[in-house]
């Protein structure tokens, strides 16, 4: 353990125990470095669900982003049933991660910020200097996504009217830690 990060694999079995209380059920966490139709087609399914239509990505699109460099997809199922999904890769500027989307169908109960912490624990271990990805101001509910991805550690780092808020985060001991202590070891 450095500077109190778990190791990824005691994270993912932290974070499952977790999220089956907060849900009332089995909560299992899948990993895959890779996307087949069945996990396209799950992604798919929640993506359409939870976003509006200019947010969603193709078919295409996702074989694009499943071939990516350092894919990494994180799928939750509760009772067997998927719910969310997180998934990112390696980023074209060296030593940075992509965080490209995320997404749960059961809202209020930590489950995308479990999938963020454990994206963030992934990347540190695997030697990733930075995380970035690009959010909205506010999303379809009006949330401040901006401050949200903020209590993470996330900054602004660019501001684009046309692709976004692109925000990055320093993967230091320090600042992965401080994840895993606020929303993987808490009983928030």
């Amino acid at each position: 353990m450095s500077v109190g990060i778990p190791s990824f694999e005691d994270a993912l079995k932290m974070a499952e125990a977790k999220l089956s209380r907060s849900m009332g059920g089995d909560c299992v966490i899948t990993v895959h470095h890779r996307l087949d139709d069945e996990f396209k087609r799950i992604i798919m399914e929640i993506d359409h669900e939870k976003f509006r239509e200019e947010l969603q990505y193709d078919s295409d699109e996702m074989d694009t982003r499943g071939g990516s460099k350092g894919f990494l997809l994180l799928l939750i199922h509760l009772d067997g049933r998927p719910v969310g999904f997180d998934y990112g890769y390696e980023d074209d500027e060296g030593g940075a991660f992509f965080s490209d989307s995320s997404a749960t169908l059961i809202e209020r109960k930590g489950v995308g910020s479990t999938l963020t912490a454990l994206e963030l624990i992934y990347c540190y271990w695997q030697g990733y200097k930075t995380s970035k990805l690009v959010t909205e101001e506010r999303d379809e509910q009006d949330r401040p996504l901006k401050e949200i991805w903020g209590k993470f550690g996330f900054t602004v780092a660019e501001v684009d009217p046309k692709t976004g808020v692109e925000m990055r985060l320093t993967l230091t001991p320090e600042a992965v830690a401080n994840v895993y202590r606020r929303y993987l070891a808490s009983e928030r």
